[in-house]
């Protein structure tokens, strides 16, 4: 068997190959990410007397590069194996000098290409792709969101602190649409009582009338706020609501499009405590893309690609001491772990809460005790995806809880 490792990169690829005799035959082999890359590439390998039914491809599954590579080698049918870069990672890994470079990558590819078990990832399909897509671009919309509240909350600060009392929720419709109209406290006490309260009425769908208006412009004409011109922080205030909104919106429709891709696996996810319709979504875009449903160590996958797994420290006073890895996928860690938070403290499953008791009676910090039970969720992860079955929240299954 022939080998061919590729490094893919944004503009340029490099490419290593091997015979079956495992001789490098091609090394530092730069090609260009375009149709005349690609050829350059083919015209050496039939220099080279690679048989087409005979040579193997690979190329690590990391951002989105691969994807136009992958695609044409596999209209030209040839044989592509897409790999988990945290196996090639870990073979690179084993050279003492521990270099790292597009030449060495492409050669730790194409080494591991010529192993019995070919460590692959399952390549997505059109479903999955878009899962996947949405789910990242939901989540980096909500960072953006959180990130907009924040600035939002601390403009409030200076234009009206008392204004954090006047509703449940600072970030609601209603209080965002007296926002964006009347963003200063200054301005809100010279309003009209009877136009606030029009304005109340019409964003709250009729919940609240005069009363809060009244309390709202009392609220304003005694507040501690700042008293220099008010106009430049009056308009940073309504820019951060209209941008807040637009995010919710957006987020609103990514929702809607999530709910019809697959979505008989995502209501087996969500049988799962803490598991709900934002959560279900998200993981089955970063964990069907490794799923092998034969694969014994699985759900050990799982929890490296979520970063969960330990990272043993033996420097110094450190010694022993294992931190999470946080490699892998930040989404899929954050969903786990927000989705191990609810089934503790909010559903309070009895095997997840079994799991972080035990770890807090021991004496380990909150964020320890709940990455034991988010491993512990994602080997569920893996059984329920696996047998094609909801979970069952009973500890008399007799659920090894010793995560």
């Amino acid at each position: 068997m022939w080998t061919l490792g590729i490094d893919v990169a944004k503009h340029k690829h490099c490419a290593h190959l091997m015979d079956a005799e495992g001789q490098s035959l091609l090394q530092k082999f730069f090609f260009e990410q375009s149709a005349q890359g690609l050829n350059a590439l083919c015209t050496k390998l039939e220099e080279l007397g690679a048989p087409k039914d005979e040579l193997r491809i690979g190329m690590e599954a990391t951002g989105n590069y691969w994807m136009i590579l992958y695609g044409h080698f596999k209209q030209m049918g040839f044989e592509v194996l897409l790999l988990n870069p945290l196996i090639t990672s870990a073979r690179r890994n084993f050279n003492v000098r521990g270099s790292k470079t597009d030449p060495d990558d492409a050669r730790s590819i194409a080494m591991v290409l010529r192993e019995e078990q070919v460590p692959v990832s399952a390549v997505a399909d059109d479903d999955l792709r878009q899962l996947r897509d949405l789910t990242r671009l939901r989540f980096d919309s909500m960072q953006q969101a959180v990130s907009e509240k924040l600035r939002l909350g601390a403009l409030l600060d200076l234009a009206f602190p008392e204004y954090r009392k006047q509703f449940s929720d600072l970030f609601g419709a209603t209080s965002l649409a007296v926002l964006e109209e009347y963003p200063t406290a200054a301005q809100l006490a010279r309003i009209n009582i009877r136009r606030l309260t029009n304005l109340i009425q019409e964003a709250s769908r009729g919940a609240l009338g005069r009363q809060k208006a009244q309390h709202l412009r009392d609220a304003a004409r005694s507040s501690f706020a700042f008293t220099g011109n008010d106009a430049t922080l009056g308009l940073e205030i309504r820019f951060a609501v209209q941008r807040i909104n637009l995010l919710l919106e957006q987020i609103d429709q990514l929702d809607t499009q999530l709910k019809f891709l697959l979505d008989e696996q995502q209501a087996l996810l969500q049988t799962i405590p803490g598991i709900g319709g934002v959560w279900a979504p998200t993981i089955l875009a970063e964990v069907l893309p490794v799923f092998h449903p034969d694969d014994q160590r699985g759900a050990r996958t799982f929890v490296a690609i979520a970063g969960l797994d330990p990272k043993l420290n033996d420097s110094g006073q450190q010694k022993g001491r294992a931190k999470m890895s946080k490699r892998g996928s930040k989404y899929l860690r954050t969903a786990v772990m927000q989705a191990a938070e609810v089934a503790v403290h909010t559903t309070r499953d009895p095997m997840f809460a079994a799991i972080y008791n035990k770890h807090k009676e021991s004496g380990k910090h909150h964020t320890v005790a709940l990455s034991h039970v988010a491993h512990k969720m994602l080997h569920v992860i893996f059984s329920v995806l696996k047998n094609k079955r909801p979970y069952i929240p009973n500890m008399a299954l007799n659920i090894n809880t010793s995560n």
